[in-house]
């Protein structure tokens, strides 16, 4: 049972840290089933977990994580039947939140040993390094890219495409390498090999500097301000340096200066309160205003099942946290932020208590995610959700 155990374990771990390169191939090479293989590949690894840790199916509501699952998707029902609305657009806000879940579970089920948790990072590392190549030749070939991206009367001039690598949007992208870049630091200050200290060090040059050509604000606030909160936790030293850096950096590159002081600029205000992102987090909260307690119900404002059925007229809520509030309320809003983050919380935990290096990194790269989520709508994207627990559970049932 312990080689089931762990080629299970392998075949998992693999199919989430190589999920962006396998669903591109699959789609763009028009393989059979190219539209369910993530939902088969998700319920294989339930079923994997559960034929190996059967006897362990008890033990996840010692996980505070799960327990909250319960109580989050308890509200998304009890929602649905007080606001009465159409069941199929619940139904997919609802497989949204809950199906990359699925790999919480089977994880903590399969319960990863050390080497089959080393060769997921490594892969981790591996797959966003990739993501980030491909990212920065499409900068350096000035790959056309959608006129929404660049705010056309500030950045137009400075800021000719933004990389999206294969996984369609820069946004994306930027939470892809905030794993990665978490992760490669991990392996940076871990290797005692110098060859493999130098991959690390190239693959965390390639990851931060991919992730600094999507331009995305959100991605650089939410991996930089975790990196930073987690060295002054390790060593403040190196936090007040990496301040110092940035703040040079900022200073003595015009595009990113331009990037990032276009975000306060009266003229980028003015657009986001005129049916832009301000706009819709207002629209956000009065819609909670009206529905306090339960929201609007799952699927009905600010989210992909939304905008598929005909409830929400704009692109995105761009923000999980008020999407959530909107869609269930404070109830809603309260027991989602304790499942997504007390996972991360307890990792970061047991780096205080331990002082081991793992547990500090894969914090980061959780708390990156969490932070993002402010500010983007990255949760409905599936590999991104995959990974996030699939980083939770193995910060969970890690033991060094």
């Amino acid at each position: 049972m312990e080689k089931t155990r762990k080629y299970a374990s392998l075949l998992v771990l693999f199919g989430i840290s190589f999920f962006p390169i396998i669903d591109y191939s699959w789609r763009k090479l028009h393989l059979p089933f190219s539209t369910i293989w993530d939902d088969t590949f998700v319920i294989l690894a339930l079923i994997l977990g559960t034929i190996v840790g059967y006897k362990k199916l008890k033990e996840l509501f010692s996980y505070p994580t799960f327990v909250f699952a319960l109580v989050f998707g308890s509200v998304s029902v009890f929602s649905f039947v007080f606001n009465n609305y159409l069941f199929i657009a619940f139904l997919h806000q609802f497989r949204l939140f809950f199906e990359p879940f699925l790999i919480f579970i089977a994880i903590i089920l399969l319960k990863p040993k050390k080497e089959e948790i080393k060769f997921y990072l490594k892969a981790i590392v591996f797959v966003t390094a990739t993501l980030a190549l491909i990212g920065i030749y499409q900068y350096i070939k000035k790959v056309p890219t959608p006129v929404q991206w660049v705010d056309q009367s500030l950045e137009s001039s400075s800021i000719h495409t933004r990389a999206f690598s294969i996984v369609g949007s820069p946004n994306i992208l930027a939470a892809y390498l905030e794993f990665g870049i978490a992760i490669s630091l991990f392996f940076l200050f871990t290797e005692q090999d110098f060859v493999r200290k130098v991959i690390a060090s190239l693959a965390f040059f390639i990851i931060g500097g991919g992730l600094l050509l999507t331009f995305s604000r959100g991605g650089w606030l939410a991996s930089g301000g975790s990196i930073l909160v987690g060295f002054m936790l390790f060593n403040p030293l190196i936090g007040i340096v990496l301040i110092v850096v940035a703040g040079i950096t900022i200073i003595a590159v015009p595009i990113l200066r331009v990037r990032i002081v276009s975000l306060i600029s009266p003229s980028y205000i003015q657009k986001s309160t005129n049916n832009g992102r301000l706009f819709r987090w207002e629209n956000g909260i009065l819609n909670a205003s009206d529905h306090p307690l339960l929201g609007s119900g799952l699927g009905t404002f600010g989210g992909s099942a939304s905008q598929k059925y005909g409830y929400f007229a704009h692109i995105s809520m761009d923000s999980v946290y008020l999407n959530v509030l909107a869609e269930t309320g404070w109830l809603g809003l309260i027991s989602f932020a304790l499942w997504v983050s007390l996972s991360a919380g307890r990792v970061l935990n047991k780096f205080i208590e331990k002082r081991n290096l793992i547990y500090l990194f894969i914090s980061i790269g959780l708390f990156s995610i969490l932070i993002h989520m402010f500010v983007e709508n990255i949760f409905d994207a599936w590999g991104i959700a995959l990974n996030f627990w699939a980083l939770s559970a193995i910060g969970e049932v890690l033991n060094e």
